[in-house]
């Protein structure tokens, strides 16, 4: 073998070194995503149309926490547990709010998805639906669901709990169980 054969195999084995250090760092800090539909209390909801009992706010973020692009307004009420933290991103003006919901809005409930983040490990379900207010049509993702970290932590598969929704006429204080996001 030749010097230059040689310097040519170690480049090429360097290259595609590289190229699987970057793969493997971007298939570990990569949001993941699950569909959850099929899981309390999910199935009870998605594909129906529901009637939101209190007044709900449409909101666009610049930074986004939900990757789905086809749904690009987060939904939340007053009640909501981050409704003091996006109010206070509106403030500083990471958090832009898009339309005003009254009592009574229909909103269609499509799908629901599980995020667990790359990073910190941490998951998010969220449940996507579009309101029709008119001529104008907003598609929505509503984030619901913590999960008890003390239960997870211990093992117990139903972890997950569900704070009232617009829609639920009483809260809901069953644990139920969700998957972990898959990596594909």
């Amino acid at each position: 073998m030749t010097a230059k054969r040689i310097i040519g195999i170690i480049a090429l084995v360097a290259i595609g070194g590289i190229g699987l250090f970057i793969f493997f760092l971007y298939a570990t800090i990569k949001t993941k995503s699950t569909n959850i539909d099929t899981y309390e209390p999910f199935k009870e909801w998605v594909g129906k149309t529901v009637t939101l009992d209190k007044e709900t706010v449409a909101f666009e973020e610049k930074v986004r926490m939900t990757p789905n692009s086809k749904y690009p307004y987060m939904l939340l009420d007053s009640l909501h547990p981050d409704w003091e933290y996006v109010w206070n991103q509106e403030k500083r003006g990471t958090v832009t709010r898009i339309k005003t919901f009254p009592t009574g809005t229909k909103l269609m409930l499509e799908k629901a998805i599980q995020y667990t983040n790359g990073v910190s490990g941490s998951s998010y379900p969220t449940i996507f639906g579009t309101i029709k207010d008119g001529k104008n049509e907003y598609k929505v993702g509503y984030p619901w669901g913590e999960i008890n970290v003390s239960r997870d932590f211990k093992g117990i598969a139903e972890s997950w709990r569900f704070h009232r929704a617009p829609w639920q006429t009483a809260e809901d204080t069953t644990y139920y169980a969700l998957p972990r996001a898959k990596w594909w």
